[in-house]
């Protein structure tokens, strides 16, 4: 789905391919100074081997640790080769594991998610613990809209819920079998979930434009690698994906024969046993698509008030185009996390909402210049809001982020 008028989730400003080694090395303290149109850019990771503050191992040591600890089913199976991670060795695909190719893949991504833990997630739990998860119970749903495939923040943010959504204009396609992709295609696969997930893994969000094109590229097409290497490097034990869409009321129709499309991946939490689902949806939010099909919209009612995440949006909220999206959020959102891409803060009235304010507002990245919301930064100068330790956002690095949280009174 095409619209010339569409921005692109995230920072297609970050020409990384060509100034950022793959996977190997940290995040560069400033980032590239060249910016695309705003026509490339729309809205938008655990580790190895360090212990968590409170002396737990953190939940990629889980992962990897023993291929006893998660059951083996195909979709599992897939997941953590995908994610480089070894797979039981009754799998169908366990011997895919000895090409070198996997091989080297795996010591990509575990160099890349060990460095991914030491610098943002492993801060990330911390601060959720002191900062979110108090003041965030009422609701047990995570919605969040304009993510892509990025299930890695809904996790890492609200890892107390037991129901995600995600929503984007990427799609879903059903895995092929493993074992029937023949050796090199597999092997350029491989390679191209390196390069597709760069950026986040090194930024906090995707770069949309080139991500499509990187997921339409290869064997395994559309959103769901990409999550499901989040997915079993965040320990998840995935029980089965289901290939669903939704009519326009927001009902649940099997397979592709509703207005809007989606997967439904079943799962368990390993560092709790907690048993958790996923839903991922293929749709446009601009007004005029959700006059034609409010399918989505709906289905998200259906669940209750939700613990709503927005990042790295492309400040899609700020103005006309999506109203609806921006109403549905403040009226059937518990509380609301983001940095200052998503809803404007005078819509957060003091009335209904209260505030909690991380991190530093210095205004939005040249690109989005003319969203700067001067009674955001006076909230800021007010509030002497706490430092973060980990990036978010546009403003990635972690002394430039600006985060802030909404719970409805």
């Amino acid at each position: 789905m095409t619209h010339h008028w569409f921005p692109m989730r995230a920072a297609s400003f970050l020409l990384l391919l060509a100034a950022l080694p793959l996977f190997g090395e940290e995040s560069p303290s400033e980032p590239p100074a060249q910016t695309p149109s705003v026509q490339e850019t729309q809205a938008q990771t655990q580790p190895l081997s360090t212990p968590s503050p409170s002396g737990q191992t953190t939940l990629v040591q889980q992962a990897q640790a023993s291929q006893t600890i998660l059951s083996s089913s195909p979709a599992n199976d897939a997941a953590r080769f995908l994610a480089g991670l070894p797979v039981p060795s009754g799998s169908q695909i366990a011997p895919l594991t000895q090409e070198p190719s996997w091989q080297a893949h795996a010591r990509s991504m575990n160099q890349a998610f060990s460095q991914l833990e030491q610098r943002q997630l492993n801060n990330i739990r911390i601060f959720r613990a002191e900062n979110i998860a108090p003041v965030t119970q009422q609701s047990h749903t995570c919605v969040y809209l304009f993510s892509g495939p990025d299930f890695l923040y809904a996790d890492a943010m609200f890892s107390d819920c037991s129901t995600f959504v995600l929503q984007g204009l990427e799609p879903v396609d059903p895995l092929p079998n493993l074992t029937t992709v023949p050796p090199a295609t597999l092997a350029g696969t491989l390679q191209n979930i390196q390069i597709s997930l760069n950026t986040i893994l090194s930024f906090s969000f995707f770069k949309t434009k080139d991500m499509r094109e990187e997921f339409q590229r290869s064997e395994l097409k559309g959103v769901l690698p990409a999550m499901l290497v989040f997915m079993a490097r965040t320990g998840k034990d995935i029980k089965g994906i289901e290939y669903l869409s939704l009519d326009k009321a927001g009902a649940v129709v099997p397979g592709f024969q509703g207005a809007t499309r989606g997967a439904k991946i079943t799962f368990a939490d390993s560092a709790t046993g907690s048993q958790k689902v996923l839903y991922y949806f293929t749709s446009d939010l601009s007004d005029d698509a959700l006059k034609r099909n409010p399918g989505l919209l709906h289905f998200c009612e259906g669940l209750g008030p939700s613990n709503s995440l927005l990042k790295a949006a492309s400040y899609l909220l700020h103005e006309g185009g999506f109203d609806t999206v921006r109403n549905f959020l403040l009226q059937n959102s518990a509380a609301i996390l983001q940095d200052d891409s998503g809803i404007p803060v005078h819509f957060f009235t003091p009335d209904r909402w209260t505030l909690r304010f991380f991190g530093i507002y210095t205004g939005p990245i040249a690109l989005f210049k003319k969203f700067d919301q001067a009674d955001l930064r006076q909230f800021y100068a007010a509030s002497s809001p706490k430092p973060l330790t980990f990036g978010f956002g546009y403003r990635w690095n972690s002394r430039t982020s600006t985060m802030f949280l909404a719970v409805r009174k």
